[in-house]
């Protein structure tokens, strides 16, 4: 059980649990955006503990995550990025159901396909796809937790023109305590030393990768 200590955010993947990349390969110029509906990934057999990203094939810790995750990831992603006023985002709605109809009429297409089919249809420059692989909501209280929260999901911006993997924001953290880990105490500061939520972490996590997304500045 977790008592009232002043605390920060850590990771287990690259910088503390954040990993952005961008491709080289040619100019990233994207105008038209479709965010596909985001994904909860999910093991095969309730014993195994790790999933395996569609897209990238790495491996996530997870375990069962909350009721409609994966939309409350998307929703905040979606939001943020249309905030920022430098893309056209095709509507969520008409995404969706063209994503939906292609992905049931493909069923032997990689999921990299799939989603240059979605983009090639709507008439997009890129589309992204979210996959959420932990969403551990916190049990307990902003300043008495018996578990913390705990998020991961990845976001993946293919350009349609050639089905490159122009960008990637991973984010796989786990609150802990500043006892624990006294190197990132930015983060018990701007939360006010107390045990946040699911929803908070994930949107501190969109906040961190969306810094180094392609003319996002």
């Amino acid at each position: 059980m977790s008592v009232f200590l002043p605390f920060f955010i850590s990771g287990c993947t690259s910088k503390a649990g954040i990993d952005t990349n961008s491709s080289r390969r040619g100019a990233v110029v994207l105008n038209r955006i479709a965010v596909v509906p985001f994904q909860i990934v999910i093991p095969e057999e309730a014993s195994v503990k790790t999933v395996r990203c569609p897209l990238s094939g790495t491996i996530f810790r997870t375990c069962k995550s909350s009721e409609g995750a994966e939309k409350l990831v998307e929703k905040v992603f979606f939001r943020k990025l249309k905030d920022s006023k430098q893309f056209i985002l095709i509507p969520a709605d008409r995404v969706g159901g063209v994503y939906r109809r292609i992905s049931i009429d493909s069923l032997k297409a990689t999921p990299l396909e799939i989603l240059r089919k979605v983009g090639t249809e709507l008439g997009a420059d890129g589309v992204v796809a979210g996959y959420v692989y932990r969403y551990r909501e916190r049990e307990g209280y902003p300043y008495f937790a018996e578990k913390p929260a705990s998020v991961a999901f990845g976001i993946y911006l293919i350009r349609v023109s050639d089905g490159t993997l122009v960008w990637r924001g991973v984010f796989d953290r786990t609150q802990r305590s500043l006892l624990e880990n006294i190197l990132q105490a930015s983060s018990f500061f701007k939360y006010g030393g107390r045990w946040i939520t699911a929803e908070e972490l994930s949107e501190m996590g969109i906040d961190e990768v969306l810094k180094n997304f392609p003319d996002l500045q």
